[in-house]
Formats: C-alpha cells, sequence, structure tokens
C-alpha cells in the first residue's frame, strides 16, 4: 500500500474530529507563499494576498471582472481608460483609499529589485497615470487595449502610506501587509502559513468566517490525512486519484470547476545545441532538431491527450489541442480533438533527417501542477513509442522554475502552464507565450522556450488591440496559425478540486486560487 493510500486508511479509522467553532476556519494549501502583492507573479501568492488586498478590478470564480473598490471603469478614448473608485473604502489601519494609492500600487510594481517573477506584465501598454480627484484615475496607454481591465485583476493596491519605504521583507513580516480586503492580517508565519481575521470594515459582503488558519501542507497524503483526521476543514488540490472515494464518503463535500490553466509541453528552440540533445548512440547533436517545425509536430502528433487526462489525471482534466479553454475569447469550436498518430510522428521525424530518432530529456516540476510527475512520466512513454527516446527528469518547484527562466532554460522539453484568467480571451497567451520575448515591452514573459517569429509577432501586436466584432474572429485565426508553427504543444485544461467537511460550502475559483472569501457554512 502506497504511504498515500497509509495515511488515509489511518485518517479514517481515527475518524473526522469534532467540528471546530462555526466562526473559525481552519484551511490547506499546498504551496508557500509571500505577502508582497507584487513579488513573484504566481499563483500561491496571488491567492494569498485576495484575502488581504484588493485587485484594481476584480474577478469572480468564473473570472468574470466585477466591480470592487474601482466601482467602474470606461475607455473615454481610444488610448484612456478612467477608473472611478468606490467612496468611503478604508485600509485596515483607518486610513482612506484614494486615487493616491492607486498611483502609487502602479509605480510600485516595476521598481521592486531582484523579483524573479514581476507582475510588469499587468501593466503592459501604460504609460502614464493620471490622478483626476481622489475618486477618479485615467490610464494613459500607448495604443488601443482592450483586455486592460482584464490586466488590472492581477495589480493588487497597497496602502502607500504604509508601504511608501517598506521592502518585500516588511510586507512578509506582516508590518506593511495593510489592504482593503476581506480579511487583516493577524499573524504571518513564513513558510508555515498565516492567520487572518475578517475586515469587519470591508466595503463588500463580509466573510462568513471571523478566523481563518491557513496552512501550508505540501504533501498530498498528509494535507487529505489531516483533512479526514478533522485537523483542517478545507484543502486544496485534491489528487486525481481519490476524488471518486471522497465523493463517496458521507462526511465529505467535493467542490470542482474546470479552471483556466492550459497545460503543454514547451519544446526549447532558444539554442541551437543543448548538451540534453543526442543521437542514438548517446553523442550530443550538432543542432537542435526541436528547431525545425516537423520535429515539433512530429511531438505533438505522438501524444494520445485523452489518454494522457484518463490515466495520468484519473479523468479531472479536459484534453484539448487549443491555447484557451471552451468559455474563453479564441477558443474555436470547429478544431476537433485529434487522435495520435504515432506512425506519422516517426514519418514526420524521417522526413526532417532523424530516421532513428534522438534523445531528449523531458523536465518536469514534481509539486506546482495537478499530478505533474505522473503526467510528464506518461507523456513520455507516448513520445518513446513514437521514435524519440526520453529521459524524464522531475524537480521541486524552487528547483524547477528558477533552472527554466527564459535566459537559462537548459531543458530540450518541459512541462509548463499558463493561468489565462488575466484576459479571458487568447490574448493573453499570445502576447505572453507566443510572442518573441521583449522583457522591455512586457512581451513573451512566459515564452521560456525562445520561440520567436516577426511574422507572428506583428499580428499578435494588431489582434490585442482590436476592438468590437472582428477581435473574436482575428483571435481564433492568429491562435490557429500560431499553433501550426508549435510554439508549444497544448495537452489539456486543469480541473480544480478541493474537499472541506460536510457543513462547509465553498465556490472555486477558476484561476485556481483558493480563497477563504469563498468558503460558508452549509445552509441547513
Amino acid at each position: 500500500m502506497t504511504r498515500l493510500r497509509l495515511l488515509l486508511a489511518a485518517a479514517c479509522m481515527v475518524g473526522l474530529a469534532e467540528r471546530a467553532p462555526a466562526q473559525s476556519l481552519n484551511m490547506a494549501v499546498e504551496a508557500p507563499f509571500g505577502l508582497d502583492p507584487h513579488f513573484l507573479f504566481a499563483g500561491p501568492n496571488m491567492a494569498a494576498a485576495r484575502h488581504i488586498y484588493d485587485s484594481l478590478i476584480n474577478r469572480d470564480p468564473e473570472s468574470r471582472f466585477i466591480p470592487g473598490i474601482v466601482e467602474s471603469w470606461e475607455m473615454v478614448e481610444p488610448r484612456i481608460w478612467e477608473l472611478r473608485l468606490r467612496h468611503g473604502v478604508t485600509f485596515h489601519d483607518g486610513s482612506p483609499f484614494t486615487a493616491e494609492d492607486v498611483a502609487f500600487s502602479i509605480a510600485r510594481v516595476p521598481s521592486i529589485p531582484n523579483n524573479p517573477g514581476p507582475y510588469s506584465s499587468n501593466l503592459r501598454t501604460i504609460t502614464r497615470v493620471e490622478i483626476v480627484n481622489p475618486l477618479v484615475v485615467r490610464l494613459h496607454t500607448d495604443q488601443v487595449n482592450p483586455v486592460l481591465p482584464g490586466q488590472l485583476t492581477n495589480i493588487f493596491v497597497v496602502s502607500k502610506r504604509a508601504a511608501e519605504n517598506a521592502s518585500t521583507t516588511d510586507f512578509n513580516s506582516g508590518r506593511a501587509a495593510i489592504g482593503t480586503g476581506p480579511f487583516r492580517l493577524e499573524q504571518a508565519r513564513g513558510q508555515e502559513g498565516m492567520t487572518i481575521v475578517r475586515n469587519d470594515t470591508f466595503w463588500g459582503d463580509k466573510a462568513a468566517y471571523e478566523r481563518v488558519n491557513i496552512r501550508v501542507i505540501g504533501n498530498d497524503a498528509t494535507r487529505l490525512a489531516a483533512l479526514l483526521s478533522g485537523d483542517v476543514d478545507i484543502v486544496e488540490s485534491v489528487p486525481p486519484a481519490d476524488v471518486e472515494r471522497l465523493q463517496r464518503d458521507q462526511r465529505l463535500s467535493v467542490f470542482r470547476r474546470n479552471s483556466d490553466r492550459i497545460m503543454y509541453l514547451l519544446p526549447n528552440v532558444r539554442l541551437d545545441q543543448f548538451p540534453l540533445l543526442t543521437d542514438a548512440n548517446g553523442q550530443q547533436l550538432p543542432h537542435n532538431p526541436l528547431r525545425d517545425v516537423r520535429v515539433r509536430r512530429a511531438l505533438s502528433l505522438a501524444l494520445d491527450r485523452q489518454a494522457l487526462a484518463a490515466r495520468a489525471l484519473d479523468g479531472q482534466a479536459v484534453p484539448t489541442v487549443q491555447m484557451v479553454p471552451e468559455q474563453f475569447g479564441g477558443y474555436d469550436p470547429s478544431i476537433a480533438l485529434p487522435a495520435a498518430d504515432p506512425a506519422r510522428a516517426r514519418a514526420l521525424l524521417a522526413e526532417a533527417g532523424y530516421p532513428n530518432g534522438f534523445t531528449l530529456t523531458l523536465g518536469c516540476s514534481n509539486n506546482r501542477y495537478v499530478n505533474d510527475a505522473r503526467v510528464c512520466q506518461a507523456a513520455g512513454q507516448m513520445l518513446t513509442r513514437a521514435g524519440f527516446q526520453v529521459r524524464v527528469e522531475t524537480q521541486p518547484w524552487n528547483v524547477f522554475s528558477p533552472r527554466t527562466l527564459a535566459n537559462r532554460n537548459d531543458l530540450p522539453l518541459m512541462l509548463y502552464g499558463l493561468s489565462l484568467s488575466s484576459s479571458r480571451d487568447a490574448s493573453y497567451i499570445l502576447s505572453t507565450g507566443v510572442h518573441t520575448r521583449v522583457p522591455d515591452a512586457a512581451f513573451g514573459q512566459g515564452n521560456r522556450g525562445g520561440f520567436s517569429d516577426p511574422r507572428l509577432d506583428g499580428i499578435i501586436q494588431q489582434v490585442i488591440g482590436q476592438t468590437g466584432a472582428e477581435r473574436e474572429p482575428m483571435l481564433q485565426r492568429v491562435a490557429r496559425e500560431s499553433l501550426e508553427q508549435v510554439p508549444f504543444i497544448p495537452l489539456y485544461n486543469q480541473v480544480v478540486v478541493v474537499a472541506a467537511r460536510r457543513g462547509i460550502e465553498y465556490t472555486p475559483r477558476m484561476d485556481e486560487q483558493m480563497v477563504a472569501y469563498y468558503a460558508r457554512p452549509a445552509a441547513r
């Protein structure tokens, strides 16, 4: 019996502990997080931030853009967006929220030194912030940008008064972690989590729980065992293999939603030679075969996406060959999911000059995405059947992620995924994952494989500024043309799965961020 099964069985024998008082909630999350909402643009950090801070524009669990501390927004001119702030909002320290805090927060984002994952891509096109009056801000852009409101759902507002001279360390200690959000920080516990308490002066509906203890439990088995023993009330990232069994447990409730994250394999075309690319005899290849689109197409043809979702993810995924989920702009319903074709993949390899295939390393995290290591092993087996010789290498995310940054990625092929709620259409992944990396213009931040096509860059820049009825067909066309060049290989749409003890209701967010505000006692 695996360690996971042993721990779960032990927890079941103990039984669920007596319920915690209704006014408190014990929540277990998978990954450590920081409390500086402008440092390291990553899901765990954003989920933590949504408890304490408000983003400029909110998004609901289905990633629709909704009013929050910004009550309304309007494109008053083609290159000017006007934001009208909500009257009477205060920070946790009682100070008023004004346009000065908005301008300060936007200016702070690109100014943080040594930021390994800046939020700057969410400020793309903004050239100037104009304070019209204490409750009106105008954002001037260098081009028409119809998805700017979506970008602003990732920009969190901090108090200028509290944060003007604060460092990321000051935020992580709690000293500067002052926002306008539904909870205020009571205790920061570093890598172990935090305790937050309800903000009774919150501008919106009050949170259902007075106090929330958020614990970081990285191991899947330990996290589920804590739920089954009653040590915690609600957990994220339920392993797909356990979903069906937990759904049958009368003591628990399971909540699911298709996420906004598309997972894909990313071929590395950045360098002409890689030590981890060798011929059938183990000799380093003189040139990078992944630069040949026929080889990249062979990789895609080798993959059985239906089997990958069914076996590696126990059915808790939606197989796809598209850039975005079905409900997002740019999705093309006329594109059917193709069957795997290893024979055609072998033929393309031979046509490209590799009749005997070649050896490559497939790199993967083992604790960041759902069943990430298991997905890599399954994908590696499929690629091997099509003529590739695949070595699978897995690492913890805190090792894997720095290694795969755009300017230092040494893996020929890697598993990666992007969350797409920032635009709710294909424009985000096109500008971030397909466009040539141009850091100063906030293009290509997610392009870790070095793909570059100047022709595609031009039409991507054109479509992201398109408005009106032409935008959707243009997005579909550009997405199709981009995928023909195989900058990456879409595999599946992830699914969010949360489990809680009976008596708790939870609404999962499409952006995969677990936020206590969406938990509440079940109606009796």
